[in-house]
């Protein structure tokens, strides 16, 4: 086996590879960056190359080895959030409720509640500055269409919730601007769902005091009914809704996903 060094770079068996300290300068960055930094740096430089957006497809798979290199794990896709399809077909994924987890059925929904964490940093979830008050409370849930219609989920819009001082606290779109930071999987934003299909949704509050314990979680949605000339017509309004009782509460105070 012949080697050589030029630069930054290493030839071996008639291929080129990237040194790890060229890594750093394929993204920009010192190699005393942590792995935050890294993160941050390769979402915004692999938007600015992808091909999609008239970027050269050889310096965005540069940018990928450069981030999986250096991170040891695989490049997360940074394609516009707005183009992706979040939903899955549940049979398909290795999912079950623990028994951590809240689930009620509904006439068109499973809603499953996988995590309820309270007055922790948006930036550990999005992984990006946020200029404004960042310990919130969070719910992730599990959403299944088990219906024969195309549903749409307003998770901001109509989650509620209920701390033990008797008010009521109202979702929050903090997060819309950082959706495409969120973790893999992981979707901020309203999303239409197909019959059959699961999605994984998080839901952030408003701001709650830090003296005050959410009790319950409520997720509000209005059924439709066919009529018989084929259109539709709103009809009843079905309230899932989760007790945290305490030691449901600890169970649940946790993120449901690994960095």
């Amino acid at each position: 086996m012949n080697e050589g060094a030029y630069g930054k770079t290493l030839f071996v068996e008639g291929r080129y590879f990237e040194s790890m300290e060229g890594h750093y300068e394929t993204l920009g960055l010192s190699p005393t960056a942590d792995d935050r930094t890294v993160r941050r740096t390769y979402r915004r430089l692999s938007k600015e190359h992808h091909p999609d957006q008239g970027g050269s497809r050889a310096e965005f798979l540069r940018i990928q080895d450069a981030y999986e290199a250096i991170v040891g794990e695989q490049a997360p896709d940074v394609t516009d959030p707005a183009r992706r399809t979040p939903t899955y077909a549940p049979d398909d994924e290795e999912f079950e409720p623990g028994h951590e987890s809240l689930t009620v059925d509904g006439d068109d929904l499973r809603l499953t509640l996988s995590g309820l964490v309270q007055h922790v940093s948006l930036e550990r979830l999005v992984e990006d500055e946020i200029i404004a008050s960042t310990d919130r409370t969070i719910a992730f849930f599990r959403v299944q269409n088990t219906g024969d219609r195309p549903l749409s989920w307003e998770g901001t819009a109509k989650t509620s919730f209920i701390g033990d001082d008797g008010f009521l606290y109202q979702g929050s779109n903090i997060v819309t601007p950082h959706a495409d930071r969120l973790p893999e999987r992981w979707c901020g934003t309203d999303v239409a769902i197909e019959p059959g299909l699961a999605l994984d949704a998080v839901v952030i509050a408003e701001e709650i005091p830090d003296d005050v314990t959410v009790e319950k979680v409520m997720y509000t949605h209005r059924t439709v009914d066919e009529t018989g000339d084929g259109a539709h017509s709103g009809g009843e309004t079905e309230r899932y809704l989760f007790e945290l009782r305490p030691l449901v509460r600890e169970r649940l105070d946790r993120l449901p996903y690994r960095r």
